[in-house]
């Protein structure tokens, strides 16, 4: 306390200086317009730099709440689909059912992960997302962007995973296209990303520009009915029966961030039939 006292007898005029040194300078930026916009300017250019490192900082942790909640929001609507559902609409199976599970048995759960790593200009392209064996992922699981079809989980360790893309000459995806409802197989032969085939549609079938590539649901990684893209060329092939058609793939790989994770419930017991049927 004797120190505080001594230091401001010490400078006891310098410290009243600048009082009233800083009350003059307000009473010139109240009462002259000019010198308060001088200020004003001044002032701008010091703490604008600041403002704008600030309101970035404060927009990334708003937005990545957002978009936190956003994922959530979609992985709650993905869930409630349909398609996520076995036996769905079964008459038989409902009459003894209660009224709010009526028809449902769930097949499907969903989960999201982030994209960390991802190659678009390849031959074979990959992506690398942040979730792995501790989280639950496991191999042949289906990988969806927020706008469709994206890949299938091939390999995972115990903190990471790696999806086969569907910008992978190795991805087959079983498809329909509406509305004709024809089953082919969707295939990437280009090297545009975001451009993809269709095969196995004969020629005789009515396709036209503007029609809708869906998953057939015919695979057990997929459900049914995620988008996979929108016809945009169509031609006859000279050298077999079946048609070329060109696809716009619904999911943006070159702006690709988080993915959902689709699981199968019954994915042990469908393998355990498929082995059998093979043994055979």
């Amino acid at each position: 306390m004797n120190s505080l006292r001594e230091l401001i007898k010490r400078y006891f005029h310098l410290i009243i200086f600048l009082i009233l040194q800083i009350f003059a300078m307000f009473l010139i930026y109240q009462n002259n317009n000019y010198q308060h916009f001088a200020i004003s300017t001044a002032m701008q250019e010091i703490t604008g730099p600041i403002q704008k490192i600030a309101d970035l900082f404060y927009r990334q942790i708003h937005f990545q709440s957002e978009n936190t909640y956003l994922t959530q929001q979609n992985i709650e609507l993905l869930r409630e689909k349909e398609t996520m559902f076995l036996f769905y609409g079964d008459t038989v199976s409902s009459v003894y059912a209660d009224e709010d599970t009526k028809n449902k048995r769930r097949m499907y759960d969903i989960s999201s992960a982030h994209v960390v790593f991802n190659t678009i200009n390849k031959t074979h392209n990959y992506l690398i997302i942040n979730k792995g064996k501790r989280d639950g992922v496991m191999p042949d699981m289906a990988a969806l962007s927020p706008n469709g079809v994206a890949g299938v989980v091939s390999e995972v360790s115990e903190n990471f995973s790696t999806v086969l893309s569907l910008l992978n000459p190795y991805s087959r995806v079983s498809a329909k296209i509406i509305p004709i409802n024809q089953i082919g197989t969707v295939v990437w032969a280009e090297d545009d990303p975001t451009i993809a085939q269709v095969i196995d549609i004969p020629q005789h079938l009515m396709v036209a520009v503007g029609d809708t590539v869906l998953t057939s649901g015919h695979s057990y990684v997929f459900p049914k009915d995620i988008l996979i893209g929108t016809v945009i060329e169509k031609y006859d092939n000279p050298h077999n029966t079946f048609l070329t058609i060109k696809i716009r793939l619904a999911t943006d790989f070159r702006n690709l961030h988080t993915v959902y994770l689709i699981s199968n419930l019954y994915k042990s017991e469908l393998d355990s039939l498929k082995s059998n049927f093979k043994n055979e």
